[in-house]
């Protein structure tokens, strides 16, 4: 499963288009909304950060540019003034997908060992959106028990009458998924052993505080990036991690992680 945190500083601008509540666009609120209007042909999403990372995980969530929609995906390097890096993968022939809830929504899963980058750049076919979230993730492949399970919760309100109807308050369903990481040993607990100088004990120090995760459990089949598959399972919420205890000699388990969707209007 990929697991996917924020490089920190992140900062987002617009070219070709004004933007209402720009800060929407990476406020950690899917529900926010960022209007875009009287661009052209073509609006551009930027993100930057100050030091370089290497990014896995890119979305945008809360689309309301029609399903279909082309979109183009590049990077900008360290001393690049552009964004003309490419990324592998769809990253120039994504289209904005009609996800399970109704939302509209664009996933990229960059290929392992994609160059640091300090930006990304979504080039979006369509004069003026509006936009929940953007988010570009550094991420770790973290290998999980099977049997993760994802629930769909609904937090309506459902009453009886006194004359036996039914009122209904209905509220926003959201995702929830449950996994535990495979039992292992030290160095993936504690000494970094997961990239990037990750490991268990760092990563629930990066969720802490209901900090914005992306969470992609199955992205590719055979071999290949599977899209439709990347889409149904992508999520974009908190994480709260679980324990971690000593399995015997050098290995460890990990309690249950659960991690809750926030999804867009």
């Amino acid at each position: 499963m990929l697991i996917g945190f924020s490089p920190a500083g992140v900062t987002a601008a617009v070219d070709g288009a004004t933007v209402a509540n720009p800060a929407a666009l990476t406020d950690g609120r899917p529900t926010s909304i960022a209007r875009l209007s009287g661009g052209t042909s073509a609006v551009r999403l930027r993100l930057t950060w100050p030091a370089a990372a290497g990014v896995r995980v890119v979305g945008m969530l809360g689309l309301s540019c029609p399903v279909g929609t082309s979109l183009k995906l590049t990077g900008r390097k360290a001393g690049d003034a552009t964004y003309g890096q490419a990324l592998g993968g769809t990253s120039l022939n994504q289209k904005v997908v009609e996800l399970v809830d109704g939302s509209r929504a664009a996933w990229w899963v960059l290929p392992a060992g994609t160059v640091a980058l300090v930006g990304i750049q979504v080039e979006i076919g369509v004069a003026g959106l509006d936009v929940g979230e953007l988010f570009a993730h550094q991420a770790v492949d973290l290998p999980i028990e099977p049997g993760s399970e994802t629930e769909r919760i609904d937090p309506s309100i459902v009453e009886r009458t006194l004359g036996a109807g039914v009122n209904v308050v209905a509220r926003r369903t959201y995702r929830r998924l449950r996994f535990t990481p495979q039992t292992d040993r030290l160095q993936i607990a504690r000494q970094g052993g997961l990239g990037g100088g990750m490991d268990w004990e760092r990563l629930a120090m990066a969720a802490a505080g209901g900090a914005r995760m992306s969470l992609v459990p199955r992205w590719g089949r055979d071999g290949a990036l599977d899209t439709e598959e990347l889409h149904r399972t992508a999520l974009y919420g908190t994480v709260v991690a679980g324990s971690a205890g000593h399995a015997g000699g050098n290995q460890f388990r990990s309690g249950g992680w659960v991690a809750d969707e926030l999804p867009p209007i």
